[in-house]
């Protein structure tokens, strides 16, 4: 659980103002890959897609990114009320303050209407919901027509699911402390579920081996900042990080991006 008061602590104490949206990156893009994976998922977004939902927002990293690349009016969505109000005490320390706004909410229950956004994106957001369906409906039905589904995600190796190991899984990791918290899939179940939800698959690519080269180099530098994962995750962000680069390099996991359609 992030600690807003040493948070608020640090934006007033290790910085000379003004903030930028890169400072954080050390609490706000703890998906494999850092901003440079964020860029390449945007990266085929329409120029004129301009209001977006980040699902899983975390302290908003991505959302604020948005904002500030391409212009975007973002609504970051998290059920972790202590991310929001971190990601609104970060919002408010760049100035310009990012279009952004931040909603504690359900992914499986969103609290906006039909047709609101053009596009939806999540990274990393997916990995403990078992009613993957569900959840595909419901981003679906908020997306307008002709709106995409952006997503960068930790899911379980092609292998692992035709061996049956799934339980070769190491916990803790960032989105779940044991197996019974974790509700990974893999690939082709995801895609079948977004194909009959009625989604396109525009784009897909395996992230794997760039996944696993940066999270080796992470793990080799020491943090630049007082804004570092420990200050998100807690005590055992290194042991989680460590958990998740053995189960990529074992196989058992594989890490994807893609870009889903709304015909």
């Amino acid at each position: 659980m992030i600690m807003l008061d040493q948070l608020n602590n640090l934006l007033k104490t290790s910085h000379s103002n003004p903030w930028k949206v890169e400072d954080f990156c050390g609490i706000d893009q703890l998906h494999l890959g850092g901003i440079p994976a964020t860029l390449a998922l945007i990266d085929g977004l329409p120029t004129d897609a301009k209001h977006g939902l980040d699902i899983g927002c975390g302290l908003g990293g991505t959302s604020r990114l948005l904002s500030k690349t391409r212009a975007c009016h973002m609504v970051g969505l998290d059920l972790n009320e202590q991310y929001i109000k971190a990601a609104d005490l970060l919002n408010k320390a760049i100035k310009p303050a990012p279009k952004c706004q931040f909603v504690v909410g359900n992914s499986l229950h969103l609290p906006f209407s039909k047709d609101s956004f053009n596009f939806v994106i999540s990274q990393h957001a997916t990995m403990n919901i078992g009613q993957k369906e569900a959840l595909l409906k419901g981003l679906y039905a908020v997306l307008k027509p002709q709106g995409y589904l952006l997503i960068h995600e930790v899911m379980l190796s092609p292998n692992t699911v035709e061996s049956g190991i799934e339980s070769q899984v190491r916990y803790p990791t960032p989105w779940a402390n044991e197996k019974s918290d974790s509700r990974l899939c893999d690939w082709q179940t995801f895609s079948d579920l977004a194909e009959k939800t009625g989604f396109k698959i525009q784009q897909f690519e395996d992230n794997t081996a760039s996944a696993l080269t940066w999270i080796r180099q992470a793990r080799k530098q020491k943090p630049q900042t007082s804004f570092n994962p420990q200050l998100v995750l807690g005590a055992l962000a290194g042991q989680m990080s460590g958990n998740v680069l053995s189960n990529i390099e074992q196989g058992l996991l594989q890490i994807v991006s893609a870009r889903l359609y709304k015909q």
